[in-house]
């Protein structure tokens, strides 16, 4: 077998879509460490893919062998990630028994859910106060607040929960806007690291740095339009003072180059807390925080929405059935009132993944109480979970008497000490259980 090209990942899959090997460079990329996924099939990592759409499965049904394929892989946490691969096929007295892929993608451009443009015809085009499904006092208030500043070009800052529909918001306000025949860009700043967001923000100059490539940055991209910073304080304070420079001045620098570009754009930020908890955890420099919170909106828990919950499912529950065909009639008098007496920790969100999980599974016309609280039940043991996990690491640290970070120091030591003995001192085998590369590991290494 002769490779066309290098690559950084390497995965082995049997017949049955099980994967029975796999080295990643970049766990971080994809959203799952290595060692979890060995004897778990390809579609339940991946959301998007099935026996039809899996290159691997269709090399060894097919005896296909695939070359410089662009493949999209949607994350269980929702972000989407691009790879391009080459696939072979391992055969055994002429039956194909397994495939081997080899990946190829670059962090800076193939994490797309992290960043995405939507262009005026698009789907956003579609949307109104109506796509704000809800008619309680909270959601009603809300969207008369919106029609006022939808025009407005003051930065605006939704504050709410995960699961509320900060998103959804966000493109509601561009639809309503003036600015709704220029582009929407989305960024979230908590899922890039600190190398990759600000080249991504602010540009970056061909030859600034070994293999720099010209790229325009979401500044210039959004021109005319609105650039909407997802989790805005989970950004590097370094950024950050470049970011409030290029609000004042209304333009930006790429990385590597003098020009100054002039960027005229509204900008909606977004977080998960509120204002005072925001300026509390010194996570965002004051300065920027009241220059992107000119508007503020604080988006209502589902709890606190009364009968909302039964338009929401009932929107649903329409929308599944006209992608799917189906003519599920909804829910049943005591799931529905299952459906109001629940806290919904998790939102909007929580409650579209239980008719998601329905329409997957059931083949029922109704979805009765059991379905519910089947999903419910669910829900609680993963919370319960993480929650003890958390604790039981909390407790670790502050039995410690240690300050974060010496404690963090402290446990990557530990960590490093323990995989270089384990790898009989091979920096190379050291670094791949510790999923990082050999030249951070040699760095750390020089840092004892």
């Amino acid at each position: 077998m002769k490779l066309k090209k290098a690559f950084k990942d390497f995965t082995i899959v049997n017949r049955a879509g099980n994967i029975e090997y796999a080295y990643v460079y970049n766990p971080d990329f994809f959203g799952f460490v290595p060692e979890d996924a060995i004897g778990r099939n390809f579609c339940q990592i991946y959301t998007n893919l099935s026996q039809e759409t899996s290159t691997c499965m269709r090399a060894i049904h097919k005896g296909e062998v695939i070359h410089d394929y662009e493949q999209i892989l949607e994350r269980q946490d929702g972000m989407i990630v691009r790879q391009y691969e080459d696939v072979y096929v391992v055969k055994r007295g002429g039956q194909s028994i397994a495939a081997i892929e080899l990946a190829n993608y670059d962090e800076s451009v193939d994490l797309l859910r992290a960043m995405e443009a939507s262009r005026p015809g698009e789907e956003d085009e579609k949307l109104s106060l109506d796509s704000l499904v809800g008619s309680s006092p909270e959601m009603t208030d809300l969207k008369r607040k919106i029609s006022k500043v939808a025009d407005v070009d003051s930065a605006i800052l939704l504050m709410g929960e995960t699961g509320t529909g900060k998103e959804l918001t966000a493109r509601v306000i561009h639809a309503l806007s003036n600015r709704r025949e220029a582009p929407f860009i989305y960024v979230n700043c908590s899922a890039l690291p600190e190398n990759l967001l600000e080249g991504l923000l602010f540009g970056i100059k061909k030859g600034s740095f070994t293999d720099a490539e010209e790229k325009d940055g979401l500044f210039k991209m959004a021109d005319k339009g609105t650039l909407f910073l997802d989790e805005m304080d989970s950004m590097p304070l370094r950024i950050q003072a470049k970011l409030l420079k290029a609000i004042e001045e209304k333009a930006v620098r790429p990385l590597g180059s003098n020009e100054v570009i002039y960027i005229d754009v509204r900008i909606i930020a977004a977080s998960s807390s509120n204002a005072r908890k925001i300026l509390e955890s010194r996570k965002i420099r004051p300065d920027l925080f009241f220059r992107l919170s000119v508007i503020q909106f604080q988006l209502p828990k589902l709890k606190n929405r009364g009968g909302d919950v039964f338009e929401i499912a009932d929107y649903y529950v329409t929308m599944l059935n006209e992608m799917q065909h189906r003519d599920v009639k909804g829910f049943s008098a005591d799931a529905r009132r299952l459906l109001l007496k629940h806290d919904w920790p998790g939102n909007i969100r929580e409650l579209k993944n239980i008719v998601e999980g329905f329409f997957a599974v059931s083949k029922k016309d109704i979805i009765e109480e059991s379905d519910v609280n089947e999903h419910l039940r669910m829900g609680n043991h993963i919370l319960q979970s993480a929650s003890k996990k958390s604790e039981d690491a909390f407790q670790t640290f502050t039995a410690s008497g240690l300050t974060l970070k010496d404690y963090l120091q402290t446990e990557e030591t530990r960590l490093i000490d323990g995989a270089m003995q384990r790898a009989g001192g091979s920096i190379v085998k050291a670094a791949g259980e510790l999923k990082i590369s050999p030249s951070l590991l040699r760095y750390k290494l020089k840092e004892k």
